[in-house]
């Protein structure tokens, strides 16, 4: 197993998210856990995009280098064609990064929330009740490790959960979402705030 270091390598275009990324920015993704650096936050979208590289990139793989392309991706981009985010993958010894998580801005108006309402079963990547994430424009922000599994189970619902919908649509009823994990069983309440 490795850990991944994903940062902003350059910016070949203009970021137009609510916190613009920039080179440097960065996150860690340890055993299925994202870490995101000093509260700071991630553009929703291009880490949509890259989560199921993820899972695959933390693993030592049997196949050789010129049969697999996995092994020779190491960076990827956000979906935005203005934007032109351009992201490095970097492959680290399981435990050798060190990121210290921060605090994340108070929620306003608008904001989604996203809270770890339930455990029904045993959570391996330690998702605890009350365990938040919080939804600003486009930027994505945790103060604490949080489960990629269970957020890539929500992220798709965000945009829309952001606007204004329709009084009969179920996503203006039903705000609790699953993740795929039957063991686990975390339950995921989304807020608008």
């Amino acid at each position: 197993m490795y850990e991944l270091w994903v940062s902003v390598d350059r910016v070949l275009g203009e970021c137009t998210g609510s916190v613009p990324m920039t080179p440097g920015t960065g996150f860690l993704v340890r055993n299925g856990r994202l870490f995101f650096s000093e509260g700071r936050p991630v553009c929703l979208y291009a880490l949509q995009s890259m989560l199921p590289l993820f899972p695959a990139k933390e693993r030592t793989i049997a196949e050789s280098k010129e049969s697999d392309w996995l092994w020779r991706v190491d960076e990827t981009q956000c979906p935005d064609p203005k934007g032109r985010v351009i992201w490095r993958i970097e492959k680290r010894p399981l435990g050798s990064t060190k990121v210290s998580t921060g605090s994340i801005p108070q929620a306003t108006r608008g904001d989604l929330r996203i809270t770890v309402r339930e455990v029904r079963g045993t959570c391996t990547s330690g998702m605890a009740p009350a365990q938040i994430a919080l939804l600003r424009g486009s930027s994505l922000y945790l103060p604490q490790p949080f489960c990629l599994y269970a957020l890539q189970a929500v992220l798709p619902l965000l945009p829309a959960m952001q606007r204004n919908l329709a009084p009969d649509d179920w996503m203006a009823k039903e705000k609790v979402v699953i993740c795929p994990d039957p063991a686990g069983n975390v339950l995921l309440r989304v807020d608008r705030l």
